[in-house]
């Protein structure tokens, strides 16, 4: 809850959850006329049907549950009004409670009041009152006062009505007072929560009406400003504006349906020309039809765009009267945004317009069946009968704030059927476990309380309500509870998550909350646990962690807020108070897992924390940091325990805030996220605030409460959408990699700091290296091991499709680079099983201790060149381009490129594949270029491009680099160029069965599709086509050899610069016309056919080291425990010497031949003078092979030689 700011007052209409479910029945027909009629008769809905519970803390006689026929007066006016206040409850003396529930003013009421049919309220010609539902009353004469205190308008609900506002007046005036007519007032905080709602409204010229979930009419459906919200399943229809921002700071709307309107979203709201402009807006998952205008902007908004479909828009995003900022029509936009933008090529941030080059590639878990973010409703069980309900009082339980309840409630959870939780206070000394199979229902938020000794070491914590055990996979379901405590319960695990989903969803919690303290009955309030006392009160320590989603499990939250009370709730003047919780929402789920519009707030170590977890979508979240910090440092008043001895995962111990150069007030304070070791999470809409520094706000309008607020470490494809935060220095801080963290100055926009997109670690492989030392807080940067073994934390991929690997496992839909004919992103088919991704995501065990999972880029596009043909024939991406992107700190990079230089494509076209049309009996003459292109007499201009392209990699590095990291630069920098592997066996061995010579590659069409190239005839794969790609293949590695040789030779840091990596020995056994292979099918699912792992380069990577000594003398084997290590090796038969080879001699060289290729070949060439009959190419091939096999045995199979390394000249 922030503090008040008289200039943010939340003007409006809304709610931390909206959803619109529309329920087709009879009194739907029956009062869209606006006719008033009797009321309708009693139902059977359950609820109508259970005996109702009370508060043990209210007035004697205070009723929870009314039904308003039993206020019945001649004007229904006074009947809902005198319902709503019954039993003194909370109104303009009241600044909140947990006990007394708010009254809400000005209701006209119309007939059928059935729960499951929804009742209408129609308003009159002569209303009266800003709005037909009002959730916060403005005051008479009150110059702006209110009822209540805007953020601290906790706990309401509105659920099953239809508003009807059509008769209203098109302005209502009372006294001095006017208001356009409303159907709903809004105006709330954290806990609330709109749900079924209809709100009918004139459609006639020049009404002005207003309403919140409108489906129908008005000039505006919604109109709307707050800090942040989630809204979701809202229909607009002829609405001249569907929703109209005034401002915010970050809202998510998802699944927003809007038909036949003028203008879909306005940004352009009045606070925008006051310095609080709508800050950020991400559309998710949405729909746009018939709608001029669907985004409405005066460019000061950031906007995210994802999965949403546009029909017959004429613009998509535009500023009034122009220019047009995305144009619109008839499509799905995957993924577009505008505003603040920081991605892996661009860690310092700048303002960009468009598709970034990464687009979330989400989770089919995460998704529905439409490929949206799954969402489900809270169930009112409206078709059961109360027979399927057990009210937990039934079974013994009391909620009256007094009896141990904790046996009687376990006893009814194992019932089988539904729990009702009547309204109370539920005592708990133990555990309480619900079961695979539980549903739970509260009345008004119904509390379960933990207290007693139970819950009171912290150093051994207990749990207070356990959902499910661990293992178990099923449903359970939660709704409208609160989970508290009661006295000292330092402890307590107040709940803790376990069940895993059976179907999607089924493990899922709504409109539930964790408070704690500030509340009658927690003994944790204003006179318990005072503020700025100058000492910690061990006393109130109330709980060890909030809420622990475990690795196991799966979870649906929607609607929850875990709250450690910052002040009394109770008491008129709100007083704020210091109570300790060490921990909030601690998340280690590797299942899929939504939380949908939650919030966590004034933990000591932190809010939210993933730890290990995947597959989590988080929209939209919301944090505090607590008041009372840095009175105490974090971790303080928690003792914190690492290794054997920690009681939970990654705790922060904030020792990496002491040095001379931290300002240790500001950064030993409450985390308000934590990523680590975490991959695909998901975040879209984000809302973070330090409002204090010891309950002091001299640091908000400095922007200075708290140095950070959320750290990623070691985590990838991390997408972080619509941050918004405040009183923060820095609003992302990459701990473990060569990021820089995102500041506020860069990002002010109005009152908040505001990101619309953080995608840094949006790719595969971008967990950054490091060593954890501590865990969460200290990181050491080694760039070498115990043993002087070189350990690697950033390379990159260059090439063409051979390093992007299209058809290679899944498509990855990467957009990396832009066309240069129309500026649009290109496709370049990146497949995640392409080598680059195999070699970062799995080498083989005798590698791992050398490759780490480091900061990986990948810069490979399919098609890539080193020389770009005229535009008339095409636009692929060139070297140049793709250098732009080379960081300038990596350790090493990979590089397969010269193909395209030749055709390759279009001769793969023409002779075997037959795509396109234009390629169409082009086939021979597309060979005849390509062999002459690589003849020795005619290969200089194919050399010399690779040539230059070799040479600007190095001259990049070492100059200027995208990072500008000049101090980054390796020494051990190592360019690995791939050479191109023959993919046809020319002539068939033994055990081939089908006749490869008879075989056509065409393409053939996807089932149900129509040939797209009828007439194309590629030659069958017979032995002279399969001869003809052998040897183009065998002449271009030639060039490539040569052109390494040419750049390796020419001194200062060119020098062995690049390692030629000879990749064809992995392919065997997969090429064409090899034992067991067939054509491969149309997008390829086979990743070994396209490409392995490639090993083949791990193995000079591996063993290349950097010394501390002077000399620069690399180490070498000794030739002897060479010796001794063949010879027990080939006891079982691991690796055979080349029969043309002497074995002393291939061990003394070993040191050099994986290294360079020219040291290959002049021992080559010595044999071969003696041998003129040798054939090189098979010698060279046997002589790597021999030195790969022996090196891999070697580091993988004897512990005897473990510390030994081949070392390289660098």
């Amino acid at each position: 809850m922030p503090p008040l700011i008289s200039f943010f007052y939340s003007i409006l209409l809304l709610f931390s959850i909206v959803h619109a479910i529309p329920i087709k029945d009879e009194a739907d027909v029956e009062v869209n006329d606006g006719v008033l009629r009797p009321r309708a008769a009693p139902d059977n809905f359950w609820l109508t049907q259970m005996t109702h519970g009370s508060s043990p803390y209210a007035p004697a006689n205070y009723p929870i549950f009314r039904n308003v026929k039993d206020y019945g007066a001649v004007d229904d006016t006074d009947a809902i009004n005198a319902a709503a206040s019954a039993g003194g409850r909370c109104a303009g003396d009241c600044g909140s409670s947990s006990v007394l529930g708010a009254s809400l003013a000005n209701w006209k009421f119309s007939p059928n009041l059935k729960p499951n049919a929804r009742p209408t309220l129609v308003a009159t010609a002569n209303f009266k009152g800003i709005a037909l539902i009002d959730s916060d009353f403005y005051i008479p004469g009150g110059d702006g006062a209110q009822w209540y205190i805007n953020q601290s308008n906790f706990f309401r609900q509105i659920r099953n009505f239809v508003l009807d506002i059509r008769a209203m007046p098109p302005m209502i005036r009372d006294g001095d007072s006017a208001w356009m007519p409303t159907a709903l007032h809004w105006q709330v905080a954290q806990a609330t929560s709109l749900q079924n709602i209809h709100f009918i409204m004139s459609t006639e010229p020049g009404n002005n009406q207003t309403g919140d979930l409108t489906f129908y009419g008005g000039q505006f459906g919604m109109r709307c400003g707050a800090q942040q919200f989630t809204a979701r399943d809202l229909h607009f229809t002829s609405c001249i504006t569907a929703i109209q921002m005034i401002w915010d700071w970050t809202w998510t709307w998802k699944n927003i349906f809007i038909y036949s309107c003028w203008v879909g979203i306005d940004v352009t709201g009045d606070g925008s020309s006051n310095g609080q402009p709508v800050g950020s807006i991400t559309v998710l998952d949405s729909s746009f039809a018939y709608v001029p205008i669907a985004i409405l902007t005066s460019g000061r908004t950031n906007i995210n765009i994802d999965n949403v479909e546009i029909i017959n828009c004429d613009i998509v995003v535009g500023k009034p009267g122009g220019p047009t900022i995305l144009a619109g029509g008839n499509r799905i936009i995957q993924n577009w945004m505008t505003g603040r933008f920081y991605d892996a090529y661009d860690s310092k941030g700048s303002t960009f317009t468009g598709v970034p080059r990464y687009v979330p590639s989400k989770p089919a878990g995460l998704l529905d069946s439409s490929g949206k973010f799954f969402i489900r409703s809270k169930p009112q069980y409206e078709t059961l009968s109360a027979s399927s309900f057990l009210n937990v009082r039934s079974a013994g339980a009391q909620g009256n704030g007094q009896a141990d309840d904790t046996a009687a409630i376990n006893t009814a959870l194992q019932s089988g059927k539904i729990v009702f939780f009547p309204a109370g206070v539920y005592k708990v000394t133990g555990t309480i476990n619900v079961p695979v199979g539980a549903r739970i229902v509260g009345e008004s938020w119904s509390q379960i309380m933990g207290t007693g000794s139970y819950f009171a070491d912290a150093d051994n914590p207990k749990v207070m309500v356990k959902v499910g055990n661990p293992g178990d996979t099923g449903v359970i379901e939660i709704q409208d509870m609160i989970f508290t405590t009661s006295g000292p319960t330092a402890g307590a695990i107040i709940i803790q998550w376990n069940v895993k989903q059976s179907t999607q969803g089924s493990a899922a919690m709504w409109d539930s909350h964790i408070r704690i303290g500030g509340a009658a009955g927690t003994n944790l309030r204003a006179t318990d646990c005072p503020k700025l006392t100058g000492s910690i009160n061990m006393d109130c320590r109330a709980a060890s962690m909030l809420l622990h989603i475990t690795k196991q499990s799966s979870a649906y939250l929607e609607n929850v807020w875990a709250w450690v009370a910052d002040h009394d709730v109770d008491i008129l003047d709100q007083t704020q108070i210091d109570i300790y919780v060490a921990r909030g929402v601690l998340i280690e789920s590797k299942a899929p897992t939504w939380l949908w519009g939650t919030a966590s707030e004034h933990s000591t170590l932190y809010q939210y924390q993933l730890s290990g977890a995947s597959n989590v979508f988080m929209g939209l979240v919301q944090t505090e940091s607590p008041y009372y910090q840095p009175s105490p440092l974090g971790p303080l008043p928690w003792s914190i325990s690492d290794g054997a001895d920690a009681k939970f995962i990654d705790d922060p111990t904030f020792t990496d805030c002491i040095s001379a150069d931290t300002d240790i007030d500001r950064c030993a304070v409450s985390w308000a996220l934590r990523i680590l070791d975490s991959s695909d999470i998901y975040a879209y809409g984000i809302g973070f605030y330090s409002w204090f520094q010891d309950y002091s706000q001299a640091c908000v309008p400095l922007e200075n409460c708290q140095t950070r607020l959320i750290q990623t470490a070691f985590s990838e494809k991390v997408f972080l959408y619509g941050i918004a935060t405040k009183g923060t220095q820095e609003v992302v801080s990459p701990t473990g990699s060569n990021l820089v963290a995102a500041i506020q100055q860069d990002n002010q926009n109005g009152y908040t700091t505001s990101i619309a997109a953080w995608i840094p670690l949006a790719q595969p492989g971008s967990a950054a290296l490091g060593k954890k030392r501590i865990p969460g807080t200290e990181w050491i940067y080694s760039q070498t091991d115990a043993n002087g073994v070189t350990q690697f934390d950033t390379w990159s991929a260059f090439g063409d499709s051979y390093s992007a690997g299209p058809g290679a496992g899944k498509y990855t839909k990467e957009y990396i680079y832009k066309s240069r004919i129309d500026g649009q992103l290109k496709d370049c088919m990146i497949y995640n099983q392409n080598y680059p991704y195999q070699l970062y995501s799995s080498p083989s065990p005798g590698y791992r201790s050398v490759l780490k999972k480091g900061y990986f880029l990948m810069n490979s596009c399919t098609g890539a060149r080193n020389k770009a043909p005229p535009l008339s024939q095409g636009d692929p991406v060139t070297m140049i381009e793709q250098l732009k992107h080379l960081r300038g700190d990596e350790d090493f990079i990979t590089l397969s490129i010269g193909g395209n230089d030749i055709n390759f494509a279009d001769m793969a076209d023409a002779c075997v594949f037959g795509f396109r049309p234009k390629n169409n009996g082009k086939c021979e003459h597309l060979q005849t270029l390509a062999e002459q292109a690589l003849l020795p007499e005619a290969h200089g201009e194919i050399r010399s491009l690779l040539r230059q392209t070799y040479i600007w990699l190095i001259d990049a590095y070492y100059n200027n680099g995208i990072s500008n990291n000049l101090q980054g630069r390796k020494p051990h920098f190592t360019i690995f160029v791939t050479n191109y592997m023959q993919l046809f066996r020319v002539s068939p061995p033994a055990g081939r069965t089908t006749n490869c010579d008879n075989i056509n590659f065409k393409y053939k069409s996807v089932p149900g599709q129509v040939d797209q190239n009828p007439d194309s005839n590629p030659p069958l794969m017979d032995h002279d086509q399969r001869l003809f790609w052998s040897r183009i293949v065998g002449y271009l590695n030639n060039v490539i050899q040569g052109a390494i040789s040419d750049v390796n030779s020419k001194g200062s840091y060119y020098a062995n610069r690049i390692v030629y990596v000879d990749v064809d020995a992995e392919y065997e056994n997969h090429r064409f016309c090899e034992p067991g292979v067939s054509e491969p099918a149309y997008f390829i699912t086979k990743s070994d056919f396209y490409l392995p792992s490639l090993i083949s380069i791990l193995n000079p990577l591996k063993n290349k080291r950097e010394l501390n000594n002077t000399d620069g003398i690399d180490s070498e084997y000794n030739i002897t425990s060479l010796q001794n290590f063949k010879r027990d090796t080939d006891v079982a038969g691991e690796i055979d010497v080349p029969s043309w080879a002497d074995e002393e001699t291939l061990l003394r060289s070993a040191n050099s031949i994986l290294g360079s290729p020219n040291a290959a070949q002049d021992l080559i060439d010595s044999i071969v003078n003696a041998n003129p009959t040798f054939n090189k190419r098979t010698m060279y091939d046997d002589l790597v092979r021999f030195a790969v096999g022996l090196i891999s045995a070697y580091d993988e199979l004897s512990e005897e030689y473990c510390e030994l390394r081949i070392s390289l000249d660098t």
